[in-house]
């Protein structure tokens, strides 16, 4: 045996070394036309790489037996074997499938290469295991151009408000939204059933909706089954909520050291002594002398929440099928606040023949919410929360008998106590069907019918209460309020595309379609319950008991077109045509037609441009011009037809007798508000890594529906008349670079946008003041309008040599605001008021940057936005003015004799004085909201296949994800940037820390 082993080392020895020779290999990277700069080439195994130079050129030393393994963006990977070979010259092919990538657009899709119009898109896998209790706040910061403002983490009411290119119109500005081709809502869908994305930006995408498409369009497409044996596929995910911000408001003793103040500033005597002020201190008399942490008390909730999504997919030839459930749970950082989902959906596609496809998509969504309410105005957690803020630390939650400590407006923490009493349940149910036919080569035609159906039944109650012996709420009160909203939809397309003589590529679809919508509402109203625990109308008192009810119905039918045409892929035509005729017009006005033109050009398969083509890769020109429409900026079903409004009591014969009149003023001539739309565009490929794509575009719309008076003659109310003009431009820019390092794939995209919007036509005024905001021709829509400060008064004589504040005679005093006086008359007073910023964002942006090495994965994404300005009242910041008032933390550096270096203004025991917040609009208080916020970290990790060998499981990953970790911003301490505006009373905005597993069979 020694000797057969020796004879064998003799024999072969010189062999095994010369497979284990290194060798240097030099060589060229091209695509047959060019070479290839930053193309990655490593040796198979190992960590062992390079990249190739400016001109192609590599260097690598490797094993003589080595396979090398070749990549780069936008070509198919290859594997060569070395065989001793010190020279090898590589030819790469570009990929045949990032040439055919599609996008999804209005009624089919299109090579993402051969689009003319703006369409932004992101893949389902973005959205895919990320703690959302929504689809909205998944897009925020993916897509220029879509603004997503997320104000609330209330559980159930968390959606974000979206805005493409800016707000386009005085009326209701939201996208439309499309879901496997019928209109519906982004409630209707849940992330992990969400194949892909794509927002409809500008007229020469959007037109062929028409109608519904001038605030710009989302079209959602879910997945499908695909051909192979069944993969169940288990994502389980729990965590925590927080509030991201909350304000920081003074205990007892701080707050009545400021109360005094405030007081003596005021020419009062103090309210409290020594020993006021040492019992608050020690918290030695909890009962007379407490030190209430009213903030604490509100956010008991436990924030829990999770998500829980089991779905299954395959096919055969002939059928394919995915069907998923979906069970969401989130309780509110407030008790009693929370909401339960259930998502079922199923799509199944059936191809009897090569020619034939069916498709059948169901899907059912049932959410029930509930919240508090306070006892006394209704409406839930808003007078909760703003009594909560206000309420001062020295009212006592509960006195020493266990009853409660009272404001005159109660106490909002007993209010929780009680439990739920609003209940909101909504159920929404959608059904698709489909069938599609290929007549021959490049030909089919497609018929989809569809029914959505969502049912609420919603309650609120205010329950009586008894705080002490002193205080009373009452009586119980509940409101009943169900709600059925169908749209029955038929849609009839027929679609050809074509080649001719290898050069003309030329697509047409052409299509119908019709809608039926209606909506019934229903009303009850009793009160003085014989208990609070009766949520039943029965148990209410007849006497005072109120029932209303109404429907509405609305119609529409469609005529469509598309025509493509491309030469070589080289010179894009596009046009879109639809016409959209509606109910909810006169019959002279009734049809509206919307059209889009656009045009590319890609440059980079030009001959002359072969000499820059290794830097710049690929370059498209593109341009847009196009019209759209928006009828939903109608409250009105019926605004040109005259209604009748019922209850309306005449007397007769000394009698009170029911009847009806007209109540309100229509205008036959009333059209759709008309969205023009213009754009230019690049796409751009540098360096085969960094793709860039810049967009500009101007966006007028006409004809802004709004209401005016009626003549004085009609004695009617207003009526809708298309009296208004809005002007949106920007520009907006992203890019994506990909690449791998070794075992290290990096990604990173990123965008930015801005957008700059000017009232043109306001009905034949120049300017509408509304409150602290102002519409102004010229100028950006609901701008804040006011006064300018340049500081605080220091003294007397400073005062004297001030103009003469005409708002406060004889109230300004050492340490108030000082006001501008911009008509340089001597005094300040209205006609001083100027415009102090814009309410909302000019500028968004967002990031997002991925890493995985070996089975970890990495994926950071940043949003954020520049431009705005926020405004809080006396309520957020806190007032020194008694029991109903608290100051927050800021007052501690109020301006005092001894406490002149800063600018906070004194202390006074009032809500309405020249330095707060309330009657006067002042730049001070106007505070920019701009932000940087992680919106989403994930890190995950694949457990090795071979762990789970034997266990037929295909894939485990388990994962931490977080959703708004954390928030950059020089804001109103204590406030989220993203909340609205005024007294704080909303829910906050919520950051999420959870754990989660995907897990596939």
């Amino acid at each position: 045996m020694k000797k057969l082993l020796l004879t064998f080392i003799v024999v072969f020895l010189p062999y095994i070394m010369l497979g284990q020779e290194t060798i240097e290999i030099t060589g060229t990277v091209t695509d047959n036309s060019m070479s290839l700069p930053g193309v990655n080439i490593v040796e198979k195994g190992t960590n062992n790489g390079t990249m190739t130079d400016f001109d192609g050129n590599y260097t690598i030393q490797t094993p003589s037996n080595a396979v090398l393994v070749i990549s780069y963006m936008g070509y198919a990977t290859k594997e060569i074997e070395v065989n001793g070979k010190t020279n090898i010259d590589i030819v790469l092919e570009q990929d045949a499938a990032a040439l055919d990538e599609v996008v999804v657009v209005g009624f089919g899709t299109q090579k993402k290469v051969n689009l003319t119009g703006s369409v932004a898109s992101v893949d389902g896998d973005m959205l895919e295991d990320r703690p959302m209790t929504s689809v909205s706040a998944g897009l925020s910061g993916l897509l220029p151009g879509v603004s997503v403002n997320q104000s609330s983490g209330m559980p159930g009411n968390d959606g974000g408000t979206i805005r493409i290119r800016g707000t386009g119109t005085l009326n209701q500005a939201s996208p439309m939204v499309v879901i496997d081709g019928v209109e519906g809502s982004l409630n209707d869908v849940q992330p992990n059933d969400i194949a892909n994305i794509s927002v409809l930006k500008d007229a020469a995408s959007a037109a062929i909706y028409g109608s519904k498409a001038a605030n710009g369009v989302i079209l959602i497409t879910t997945k499908t089954g695909k051909t192979g044996e069944p993969s169940v596929r288990l994502t389980s995910n729990f965590g925590w909520q927080s509030a991201t911000r909350l304000p920081d408001y003074l205990g007892s003793y701080d707050y009545a050291v400021l109360y005094n103040e405030a007081l003596t500033n005021s020419g009062k005597a103090p309210k409290f002594d020594e020993n006021d002020l040492e019992l608050f201190q020690n918290g030695s008399a909890p009962y007379s002398h407490p030190n209430t942490d009213w903030q604490d008390l509100l956010y008991q909730g436990s924030g829990f929440v999770t998500t829980n999504n089991l779905g299954i997919s395959g096919g055969t030839e002939y059928t394919k099928y995915r069907a998923s459930l979906n069970y969401q749970k989130q309780d509110g950082i407030i008790k009693h606040t929370g909401k339960d989902e259930y998502n079922a959906r199923v799509n199944l596609t059936i191809t009897p023949k090569k020619w034939l496809t069916t498709n059948l998509n169901l899907s059912y969504t049932q959410m029930d919410r509930e919240q508090p309410n306070n006892t006394y105005v209704g409406g839930g957690l808003d007078q909760i929360i703003r009594q909560t803020n206000r309420i001062a630390p020295w009212i006592p939650y509960k006195n020493e008998d266990g009853s409660y400590g009272t404001i005159s407006d109660g106490n909002p923490i007993s209010w929780i106590d009680m439990g739920p009493q609003i209940n909101y349940n909504r159920k929404t149910f959608v059904g698709i069907g489909s069938i599609q036919a290929d007549l021959f080569e490049g030909f089919n035609v497609k018929a989809l019918m569809s029914h959505r159906n969502v049912e609420e039944d919603n309650s609120e109650m205010n329950k009586e209460i008894q705080y002490n012996e002193n205080k009373y709420h009452g009586p119980t009160k509940l409101t009943e309020d169900l709600r059925t909203t169908t749209r029955n939809t038929l849609d009839l397309t027929a679609n050809y595309n074509k080649t001719f003589e290898n050069v003309h590529n030329v697509g047409a679809l052409v299509g119908y379609h019709a809608e039926s919508y209606n909506f019934k509402r229903t009303t009850a109203y009793r009160e003085n319950f014989p208990s609070n625990e009766l949520p039943n109308l029965d148990a209410g008192s007849t006497n005072g008991m109120k029932n209303t009810g109404y429907t509405r119905e609305l119609n529409m039918t469609s005529w469509f077109g598309r025509l493509n045409y491309d030469y070589q892929g080289r010179y894009l035509f596009e046009a879109n045509l639809r016409a959209d005729a509606s109910s909810r017009f006169a019959e002279d006005n009734r049809v509206g037609v919307f059209p889009s033109f656009s045009a590319g050009w890609r440059i980079s398969d030009e001959n002359f441009f072969e000499g820059i083509k290794s830097t710049v890769n690929n370059l498209k020109l593109r341009g847009s011009w196009g019209q759209l429409g928006n009828q939903d900026a109608l409250n009105d079903y019926y605004p040109t037809v005259p209604t009748l409004g019922l209850g309306i009591d005449y007397p007769f014969n000394s009698e009170i007798n029911s009847g009806a009149a007209i109540a309100n003023a229509k205008n036959a001539a009333l059209i759709w508000e008309k969205t023009t739309s213009y754009g230019l565009g690049i796409d751009a490929r540098l360096l085969y890594k960094l793709n860039v794509t810049i967009d500009i575009y101007k966006k007028l719309t006409e004809g802004i529906i709004m209401q005016v008076p009626a003549p004085n003659e009609f004695a009617l109310n207003n009526f809708y008349d298309n009296v208004g003009k809005l002007d949106n431009r920007g520009i907006e820019v992203s890019l994506d670079y990909t690449e791998t390092f070794g075992e290290i794939d990096f990604g990173f995209g990123g965008n930015v946008a801005y957008n700059k919007n000017e009232l043109v036509e306001l009905a034949g005024t120049n300017e509408v003041i509304s409150g602290r905001q102002i519409r102004k021709l010229g100028e950006s829509l609901d701008s804040w309008y006011g006064y300018k400060t340049d500081g605080l008064h220091q003294n007397q004589e400073d005062i004297d040599a001030y103009p003469t504040n005409t708002l406060y005679p004889g109230q300004i005093q050492p340490g108030d605001l000082r006001y501008v006086d911009i008509t340089n008359d001597g005094k300040v007073d209205a006609n001083d008021r100027v415009l102090l910023g814009n309410s909302t964002p000019t500028l968004n942006f967002g990031a997002n940057l991925s890493l995985a090495y070996k089975n970890f994965d990495l994926l950071a994404i940043f949003q954020g936005a520049t431009g705005g300005y926020g405004y809080m009242d006396f309520d957020a910041i806190g007032a020194v003015n008694g029991d109903g008032q608290k100051p927050s933390a800021m007052w501690l550096n109020r301006w005092t004799p001894e406490n002149t270096n800063t600018n906070v203004p004194r202390l006074i025991d009032a809500i309405n004085g020249p330095s707060m917040p309330q009657n006067s609009t002042t730049s001070y208080w106007l505070r920019s909201t701009d932000y940087l916020r992680m919106k989403n970290l994930q890190l995950g990790y694949n457990i090795p296949t071979n762990v789970l060998d034997g266990w037929n499981i295909s894939k485990l990953r388990v994962y931490y994800t977080a959703q708004n970790l954390f928030t950059i911003t020089n804001y109103l301490k204590g406030w989220d940037p993203e909340a609205p505006s005024g007294r704080g009373s909303g829910y906050p905005v919520v950051m999420t820390n959870s754990i989660g597993f995907n897990l596939t069979f």
